[in-house]
């Protein structure tokens, strides 16, 4: 259940921007001093510093920088699809830090996944649209690179994602004098966001995972892929068009399939053959 309500709380992120009609550094800056607080008062982190930690901080200002512009730019659903091929950039990153060719199965689900994502590329798309699309990806890169670099011992999420939202704060001096322009209902808005859809799904996220195993977590929590678009649907009006609803299938099926098989090894794909081979006798 905690995982499945961190899944909820980011599905709502895509719509909580798109419906701010500020500026994506203004709604980062203003949901990161919210944030900031909930760490805080909440998660309590000890407080430390090291080359590490502000990496991984650098890379989460980055990711949630692109990602707030895209779903400005792009649909939700693109945005969210995108930005969860930051687990295929995980085994690109390990490849480059281990110096070693990742195996078979690893270099197809590379393959197929980036195949997947050049056709949300396609038809007609719009420079908006497609800049979008490529803030999305650019977004997943530096997400899932946060993935690898907390995966170190001496990492520490909590106090990245503080330094983080420090960096993301620093560009509310240059809109100070916009902050009088913003609604209520788009400080309500960013409100929701820095408490809720990211402070709490913080703090249910750490929880979750430490009573899970890896690959039930990040299957749950790919429930946001599909309750994202979902939400924007409802509110916006927003559906896949052809070449997106193939590709968010094939990377959604590509990161299911490393999932499955990181996590089971050959004797996943042993055992889906013996099932097939029992349905058709």
């Amino acid at each position: 259940m905690y995982l499945f309500g961190t899944a909820l709380l980011w599905s709502f992120i895509g719509i909580l921007v798109r419906a701010n009609s500020q500026s994506a550094l203004l709604i980062g800056a203003v949901t990161a001093i919210f944030m900031a607080l909930f760490i805080l008062l909440v998660g309590r982190p000890v407080l430390r510093v090291s080359r590490l930690i502000v990496l991984v901080a650098v890379c989460n200002f980055v990711t949630g920088t692109t990602f707030n512009f895209a779903n400005q730019l792009t649909t939700v659903g693109n945005a969210i699809v995108l930005q969860y091929t930051s687990m295929i950039f995980v085994i690109v990153y390990q490849s480059l830090a281990t110096r070693t060719l990742p195996s078979p199965a690893k270099i197809a689900s590379v393959v197929v996944a980036f195949t997947g994502m050049g056709l949300f590329f396609l038809g007609d798309l719009s420079a908006e649209g497609m800049l979008g699309n490529l803030l999305a990806v650019i977004s997943g890169a530096t997400f899932g690179l946060c993935f690898f670099l907390n995966s170190r011992p001496d990492a520490s999420p909590m106090v990245s994602s503080l330094i983080s939202c420090g960096i993301s704060i620093l560009p509310i001096v240059y809109f100070a004098g916009d902050l009088g322009s913003v609604k209520p209902f788009e400080w309500g808005l960013m409100l929701v966001h820095g408490l809720f859809c990211s402070g709490l799904a913080s703090v249910l996220y750490a929880k979750g995972i430490a009573r899970t195993n890896a690959f039930a977590a990040n299957l749950v929590c790919m429930s946001e892929v599909v309750l994202a678009p979902c939400w924007s649907a409802l509110l916006f009006g927003e559906v896949f068009r052809w070449n997106e609803f193939l590709g968010a299938a094939i990377i959604v099926l590509v990161i299911v399939g490393n999932l499955a098989y990181d996590a089971f090894g050959d004797g996943f794909l042993v055992a889906l053959v013996r099932h097939r081979n029992r349905e058709r006798a």
